[in-house]
């Protein structure tokens, strides 16, 4: 591949896409952000998001989008380990060759690089991976509906069931609990019925809720919180944690949780080495020169 070939990286999650664009020897020309991207939601919306992401990448760097035939891409998607979805995309993308992994495997790529040790992260979605001797570990990332553990989708989601209970008297109301039925005019049935067609994205809207009442002590934040902590935890150690390997939780609840875990997963952490967006880099140099 010569310079003239260019490399472009995705990281596609629930809420959004992360592109950028990078010459074969991994300079960067542009990042920029895009719509969502989790194909196991929708394939079409992500396939969208991620080729008008990719032109925005392109303009950003002064270049002309009609490169992107020309591009060599590893994408890390959400949903990629999801049926057949990767394969269905990879077939209808322009580049001259892509590669789909999961986007828990750049994240791992980029917090870690060769080095043993395992990742949470944590945003609209999750999913926890390891590293030993090169071999990578995958737990969770099994989508919304029956997976995310501890992501913005299921603490919105949980905050929601946890509203209805309490006002059919299964558990004591609590400030957040009452400050959510407000917003559905004090109706279960305006919950159920606005919340039909609700996507990982929508429900992840309410994590932000979630956070600010636990940090104020809120009853049933707090229950929330602490049964998704116990799963993290387990999620981490079923990745193989090692107390003397480095340990990175990230996404856009990291910081949130990381002080909540057990102290040996805080002794153990450090920040990661690069972006998801590196990790797709160093993967596509590895493919692709």
């Amino acid at each position: 591949m010569t310079l003239d070939k260019y490399l472009i990286a995705v990281d596609g999650g629930g809420s959004k896409c992360r592109v950028a664009l990078a010459l074969q020897n991994g300079q960067i020309l542009s990042e920029v952000t895009g719509g969502p991207a989790n194909i196991e939601t929708s394939i079409e919306t992500a396939q969208k998001n991620i080729l008008s992401t990719c032109n925005k990448a392109f303009e950003e760097a002064n270049l002309s989008p009609k490169l992107i035939n020309e591009c060599y891409a590893v994408l890390g998607l959400a949903g990629s380990n999801m049926g057949n979805y990767a394969s269905s995309l990879s077939k209808n993308l322009p580049f001259a060759k892509n590669t789909i992994v999961n986007d828990g495997v750049i994240t791992l790529k980029g917090a870690m690089g060769s080095d043993d040790g395992c990742i949470g992260a944590i945003g609209t979605g999750s999913v926890f991976l390891g590293q030993k001797n090169g071999k990578i570990t995958h737990r969770g990332g099994w989508g919304f509906n029956l997976g995310d553990d501890g992501s913005g989708a299921k603490l919105g989601i949980e905050l929601l069931k946890q509203t209805i209970r309490c006002a059919d008297g299964l558990f004591n109301p609590s400030p957040l609990s009452e400050k959510v039925l407000k917003k559905f005019n004090g109706s279960i049935l305006n919950i159920i019925t606005e919340t039909r067609g609700f996507k990982p994205a929508d429900y992840a809207q309410y994590a932000k809720d979630v956070v600010l009442a636990f940090q104020k002590q809120d009853e049933n934040a707090i229950q929330i919180v602490q049964s998704e902590v116990n799963l993290i935890e387990r999620s981490l150690h079923a990745v193989g944690f090692l107390s003397e390997k480095p340990f990175c939780l990230l996404g856009g609840l990291g910081y949130f949780y990381l002080p909540l875990l057990n102290s040996k997963f805080l002794d153990a952490s450090r920040k990661p080495l690069g972006s998801p967006l590196d990790g797709a880099i160093s993967l596509a140099i590895k493919l692709y020169n």
